[in-house]
């Protein structure tokens, strides 16, 4: 510990408060409204994120997220891009959003 606070002298907190973040979006054993909010909880912290980086940085973004459990989670899907990117998804594979979200979905 002692030394991952030395090799991160700066950003060692960050880093341990973002895993303790991840580790929420892998919890299982929740109801699916409990998921469902943790879901949109998380996609709007993503976009967010996005938004702001894109803004002071001018870094483009496309991402797409769904829940992890098949039976549980259908109705869990998400994506996003910044202004730059809008057309990434049916420039680059030839998709709309809601057939990327499929097509995510079908590799979990």
């Amino acid at each position: 510990y002692e030394l991952f606070k030395k090799e991160y002298r700066d950003t060692w907190q960050d880093i341990l408060i973002k895993f303790e973040e991840s580790t929420q979006y892998t919890e299982t054993g929740k109801t699916i409204a409990q998921r469902q909010q943790l879901f949109n909880k998380s996609a709007k912290r993503f976009t967010q994120s996005l938004v702001a980086l894109s803004k002071a940085h001018g870094i483009e973004t496309a991402f797409v997220m769904a829940g992890s459990i098949v039976n549980q989670d259908a109705s869990l899907g998400y994506a996003y891009t910044t202004p730059g990117a809008e057309d990434f998804f049916m420039e680059r594979c030839h998709a709309d959003t809601d057939a990327i979200i499929g097509h995510f979905k079908a590799h979990i």
